[in-house]
């Protein structure tokens, strides 16, 4: 280690002493210790993010004009936590880890999942989210994260329910929802175990200004 420079008076004798430079003490076992910085990450905490969107909603009675407004009015971390956003669009709340259900917190009544399985119903919601991604376009990916999730969880999803999601996402495709690829969201269609449940023979191809679509034919 350094020694400082230093000013020493010796007694009885009137002489000060001046040093100038700097020498390096020897150290315990010939090695020397240095502080490295490092930064600290914030802790992730994806239930509060998903608390204080669904407040959102709730603050402005479920009113999509207004919620899209006050999203992007805020100051919440939607780079980190894009995948969460879309859990609340979808089903209300934040999902359970390994799950399509609902994890404990805060719910908002106006989720995709709690509209009428009628297109009409579901269009505000697919605009409201084509608002938010053209005000953060990275966010499709998220988007495209939280379909693809779902899709292949549909045996955890009720009959209406699946019906609801297969609407949102034909109207997605229709609208042309920033990007949104239609080859990777309905890939996991194709997984063997939806098929032999017959899950995926619900969703039936229909053709729409050239753009295959699918939408749930359910009884």
């Amino acid at each position: 280690m350094l020694v400082p420079p230093f000013v020493l008076d010796v007694p009885g004798t009137g002489l000060t002493v001046f040093s100038g430079c700097s020498k390096e003490r020897p150290t315990v076992g010939g090695t020397r210790i240095k502080t490295r910085k490092r930064n600290i990450a914030a802790p992730l905490d994806p239930a509060a993010f998903a608390d204080a969107v669904v407040q959102i909603y709730l603050d402005n009675a479920g009113d999509l004009e207004l919620v899209a407004k006050s999203i992007e009015s805020s100051d919440l971390n939607f780079l980190r936590y894009g995948d969460t956003l879309f859990e609340v669009v979808f089903i209300g709340g934040r999902t359970q880890p390994g799950n399509v259900k609902p994890d404990e917190g805060d719910r908002r009544p106006y989720s995709v999942i709690d509209c009428e399985p009628k297109s009409e119903v579901i269009l505000p919601s697919v605009i409201y989210v084509q608002k938010i991604l053209r005000r953060r376009p990275f966010l499709i990916k998220n988007l495209e994260n939280v379909m693809q999730r779902f899709l292949q969880s549909l045996e955890l999803f009720e009959d209406n329910e699946r019906k609801k999601l297969a609407i949102f996402t034909a109207l997605a495709f229709s609208q042309k929802l920033s990007g949104l690829p239609p080859e990777t969201v309905l890939q996991p269609l194709l997984k063997d175990n939806l098929v032999g449940k017959g899950l995926v023979f619900s969703f039936k191809p229909i053709s729409s200004r050239n753009i295959w679509l699918t939408i749930a034919l359910m009884t």
